[in-house]
């Protein structure tokens, strides 16, 4: 039986004891700082959330055939990045680069893919935007608002380093390609603790170590995202896989493409109730006061199933503060403190930028984690 087809009867197996299975790895599952070359032809190509699959046949050094499944980015970003459901068909020739994984199994997540008629798909937004003939021109952001006047932030906007912004210059022909990259590793337990972590208390740091040995171990019992969950506050507002905002008079609804992940700030003076105090969600309560251009949010009621930054732990004491304004045509910057003082030993602050979509038929798309347990041809129960 194939090694993907063995692992999903597996899965299926735990699934109907209703034992819990994730249907994808975090980054911490893979090599990220390696990457291979895999020449095959495309078995499947599985068009899902949360993480799209190759299923690839490679031919060894000794002549015998080994499927590969490798996983790559959600269909949302792919499909920014000049992929579809149909770009890859049964019988296909390609060349993967893909970092393997750790363990040795014929799995790995793809940095780039090259078609045997030249055409190279990259893993980021707009990769491919400039080569494509039905591309729309990118509309003019929205201008900054002028002095004094309140802003409106209503529109799509991705991170500004993700999309949203002019695609690159289209190639000449023979010029040499950019080499293949993966996207910079989420914050887990396997990359360690940088000097823009949150500075957490000891108890809170033994609690980190705790999550950052399970998962280097390759558990994903404590990773959220992993488990199909919200990635809650403030790493929502990350907007990586896009976010649309919605505005009016009384409140301001972020909508994340990422786990389908939805907030509300209130505009109207309300207050958070004890009840609400006492039920503490992902997202959180968050009530919103203009200062002159800038919203500035609190949030307060954040469950402490969450964390900081994708790993940092934090008590239910937790509260964040945001600072939104435009600088500078289409552009909005998030300046975000975080403050504890149970789990951390001083505020946590991190800077933010959403760039509005500047093309017309930007959309976000619909987040269906949950289908990946069903369909995804490799799982793992951890």
């Amino acid at each position: 039986m194939p090694t993907y087809a063995r692992l999903a009867a597996v899965a299926a197996a735990f699934m109907a004891l209703a034992l819990p299975a994730t249907a994808h790895h975090s980054n911490s599952a893979y090599q990220v700082d390696k990457i291979i070359t895999l020449e095959g032809t495309v078995k499947e190509w599985k068009w899902m959330n949360p993480h799209t699959w190759l299923i690839l046949e490679v031919t060894g050094a000794d002549g015998k055939k080994q499927e590969w499944a490798v996983e790559g980015r959600p269909p949302g970003i792919l499909g920014r990045a000049g992929w579809s459901n149909d770009i890859l068909k049964p019988g296909d020739r390609v060349t993967v680069h893909a970092s393997p994984a750790k363990n040795g199994d014929p799995e790995g997540i793809i940095a780039r893919v090259t078609k045997a008629d030249g055409t190279v798909l990259g893993n980021q937004p707009n990769f491919n935007r400039a080569a494509a003939a039905d591309i729309v021109r990118p509309a003019a952001p929205s201008a900054t608002p002028a002095a004094g006047s309140r802003p409106n932030f209503a529109g799509v906007y991705y991170s500004a380093q993700e999309g949203g912004q002019a695609p690159p210059p289209a190639r000449r022909p023979g010029e040499p390609l950019p080499p293949p990259t993966r996207s910079s590793p989420t914050a887990d337990g396997s990359q360690g603790r940088g000097p823009d972590a949150p500075k957490l208390t000891p108890d809170y740091l033994a609690k980190w170590n705790a999550i950052a040995k399970s998962r280097i171990s390759g558990s994903y019992a404590t990773d959220n995202v992993a488990n199909c969950l919200p990635p809650g506050m403030p790493a929502m507002m990350s907007a990586a896989y896009g976010m649309e905002i919605m505005q009016d008079e009384q409140k301001i609804t972020f909508f994340s493409e990422h786990q389908d992940a939805l907030r509300r700030v209130y505009l109207d003076g309300r207050k958070p109730t004890p009840e609400i105090l006492a039920d503490p969600t992902y997202a959180g309560y968050s009530t919103g006061r203009w200062e002159g251009d800038t919203l500035v949010v609190d949030t307060v009621a954040l469950t402490t199933k969450s964390y900081i930054d994708g790993s940092s732990p934090h008590s239910d004491k937790m509260t964040v503060q945001e600072r939104m304004r435009f600088v500078e045509p289409g552009v909005i910057e998030n300046q975000i403190t975080v403050n504890d003082p149970e789990a951390l030993t001083e505020p946590w602050h991190a800077t933010r930028r959403y760039r509005k979509a500047s093309y017309p038929n930007d959309q976000l798309r619909e987040f269906a984690c949950a289908e990946g347990l069903r369909d995804a041809p490799v799982h793992q129960a951890r």
